[in-house]
């Protein structure tokens, strides 16, 4: 079996279900628990890597709806395959079958309904070196889940400057706001700032300077944000231009600039006050979407969402991922909008080129 890095960029050759069962935390960036990991595949071989897709378990009652939400995703964007991994659920019966078989069959059985095989389905206590996992179809399939961090696809995430979290909780934690008296005294600077900070003859220029200016010092290893800093900063991600040139750093997603860039959004998405934190949470969504990070851009959007209902990027971005336009899309949107107009925004070489 042939699975892909979340990027979609680098190829990981799985041909045992162990290793594609210790593979799951770096394909997701983090260690679900009591999940079910849907893996897509693609084409008349069904041997393309599509869409991989991880919601909770659900309670009972609630089988046959999450079953046919996942088929429906799936038959959305032309899958023509599906392996399932179950994590956590309970322990096994007494005689070693894996828990929540009832929910794999009606999956199986929804899958069926749009005409995409359920080609293996497999269960996983939890992503601990030496615990047994095992197969829903097979009796005599399972074994012994090997050390995770030393799979192949770890050495990529590692090679490639990805962090690993132990939970969504840790990720969702990633977004939670700044300090409350920081973003209130930004908050008021920015009530008090009735004209843009760069004069009204050069407002776009203005505010693309101090983004590059911003994209320099994080280049840099400077991570601190003066409140002069945010409210300028604030001020610029304001602005439709700005806001279109920040979307054009999102690929490459292994260039530096798109890393830098990401950072930046994910800082900034903390330390302004809302509503303009919004602009920021966006920016993160759409790098993390474009870098097939689909766990991050989906928390991003949901906060976004929470502090401005009505931001149309957001609503956007949110509706893409809910028909789970690929990610690939997104990026070669992003490449083909670069290929059209010189991009705006750029890092100056320290000691290499982007």
């Amino acid at each position: 079996m042939t699975t892909s890095t979340p990027t979609g960029r680098t190829k990981v050759d799985l041909k045992d279900p162990a290793d594609l069962l210790a593979a799951i935390p770096y394909i997701l960036g983090f260690h679900p628990e009591n999940s079910v990991v849907v893996f897509g595949q693609q084409g008349p071989d069904r041997k393309q890597q599509g869409l991989t897709l991880r919601v909770d378990l659900p309670p009972p009652g609630l089988e046959r709806d999450q079953a046919l939400d996942l088929a429906a995703r799936l038959a959305a964007t032309a899958h023509t395959g599906a392996t399932v991994a179950v994590v956590g659920g309970g322990a096994p019966n007494p005689a070693g079958r894996p828990p929540r078989r009832r929910f794999v069959r009606r999956l199986e059985s929804s899958l069926a309904g749009y005409d995409i095989p359920l080609l293996h389905s497999l269960w996983v206590p939890s992503f601990t070196a030496g615990v047994r996992w095992g197969c829903y179809r097979e009796k005599t399939c399972g074994g012994i889940l090997p050390d995770p961090r030393e799979s192949v696809i770890a050495a990529v995430a590692i090679g490639d400057g990805r962090v690993i979290r132990e939970s969504r909780e840790e990720l969702e934690r990633l977004f939670e706001a700044g300090s409350a008296e920081t973003l209130a005294r930004r908050a008021d600077l920015l009530n008090r700032l009735a004209d843009p900070p760069w004069g009204d003859d050069a407002v776009v220029e203005g505010g693309l300077a101090e983004v590059n200016a911003a994209l320099a010092r994080s280049q840099r290893g400077d991570l601190t944000l003066t409140d002069d800093q945010a409210v300028r900063l604030a001020w610029a991600l304001s602005l439709v231009e700005v806001r279109g040139a920040c979307l054009l750093t999102a690929a490459p997603a292994d260039s530096p600039l798109a890393r830098v860039a990401e950072d930046l959004w994910l800082r900034l998405a903390r330390e302004l006050p809302e509503p303009e934190s919004a602009e920021a949470l966006c920016l993160k969504a759409h790098a993390a979407y474009a870098r097939g990070d689909l766990a991050s851009a989906g928390i991003a959007l949901a906060r976004a969402c929470e502090v401005d209902p009505d931001h149309n990027l957001a609503r956007l971005l949110t509706a893409a991922l809910d028909t789970m336009l690929a990610p690939s899309e997104v990026a070669g949107i992003v490449l083909q909008q670069r290929e059209e107009a010189p991009p705006a925004l750029s890092l100056e070489p320290l000691g290499g080129t982007e």
